[in-house]
């Protein structure tokens, strides 16, 4: 099938690519080259040097390197990855690659059905989510360096990837919500930031990704989109979180405010990672935002795109 949010490829260099939502080109994903093999890294992956893309330590803190230079610094690597076509809006922070430059992917239940065989620690953490958050074993596999099948004892993080509808998934979110409500020790601060959805548990930390289980409930798969204007200042309240926890994130605002007069009701689309499970119903937020136009089978319509995090912030 098209590639989905949150796989991770194995590159012919020997990089490990990570695929970003679910809208891509014909010949390959939008994603970003999140390891690549350096003789001079810090990271050891089975007996191999490898370097970040995405991070990097500044005066003794890990931080997150900012997308546009992320790019660079991708295209700088994999100069191939220069000589792409231009991407639309929404990919202006990944790159484009080709599926004849990767060797495969990783099968995200597969290497989770794997890593709990032959790991107790990680099988009883992962058994313990059905009673915690009550999602049954078959609905959770995996990403980051599970997903290639790669951990370092003790067990530091587990990300989880829960398959489900939109309804179940966000009936997840909502008990992950409700767990830091009542338990607020579990809280997860970590790259300068308090992640909204990740948790303690269990001496490890929980590190969520959800993937829509029903192709027709994503809501941005099969789009043209076309940039209207950029640095559009917009503020409107989260009518309905249900796509909350995806990439895109994509809520609908209602009392907007575009450069202060009212406008219509507006789709906002959150593009980046880094966001997701930011924003709830009710919440009233303020965007410095790309306005786009947005053509879904002949419809169209305009949407507010956030690709950055200091593009959008609650009030």
């Amino acid at each position: 099938g098209p590639p989905v949010d949150s796989v991770y490829f194995l590159h012919k260099k020997g990089g490990l690519v990570y695929c970003e939502g679910y809208a891509h080109p014909p010949d390959g994903f939008y994603g970003a080259l999140i390891k690549y093999q350096d003789p001079k890294g810090h990271i050891d992956i089975f007996g191999r040097k490898f370097n970040w893309t995405h991070r990097r330590y500044e005066k003794g803190e890990l931080v997150i390197i900012p997308g546009d230079q992320q790019v660079r610094r991708m295209k700088r690597i994999y100069p191939e990855l220069a000589g792409r076509p231009p991407s639309p809006p929404f990919a202006d922070h990944f790159c484009h690659f080709r599926f004849d430059e990767m060797l495969g992917f990783f099968d995200t239940k597969r290497s989770m059905e794997i890593l709990c065989d032959e790991n107790p620690r990680l099988r009883e953490v992962v058994a313990s989510l059905e009673g915690l958050l009550g999602v049954p074993r078959e609905r959770i596999g995996c990403s980051g360096s599970l997903a290639y099948g790669f951990y370092e004892e003790p067990l530091e993080d587990v990300d989880s990837t829960f398959f489900g509808t939109v309804e179940q998934n966000y009936e997840v979110v909502l008990r992950i919500l409700e767990l830091l409500k009542r338990e607020p020790h579990r809280a997860v601060i970590e790259l300068g930031k308090t992640w909204p959805i990740r948790f303690k548990h269990m001496g490890t930390l929980i590190c969520p990704f959800f993937r829509y289980a029903v192709p027709e409930e994503i809501p941005y798969r099969d789009f043209r989109m076309e940039l209207v204007a950029r640095d559009v200042a917009m503020t409107g309240t989260v009518a309905d979180a249900r796509h909350t926890p995806y990439l895109p994130a994509v809520l609908p605002l209602e009392n907007v405010k575009q450069a202060r007069r009212p406008r219509a009701p507006i789709e906002l689309i959150i593009y980046d990672g880094a966001l997701r499970g930011e924003l709830f119903a009710g919440d009233r937020v303020r965007l410095k935002c790309k306005l786009v136009k947005v053509d879904k089978g002949g419809r169209a319509h305009e949407a507010a795109l956030v690709t950055k995090p200091g593009e959008m912030r609650k009030v």
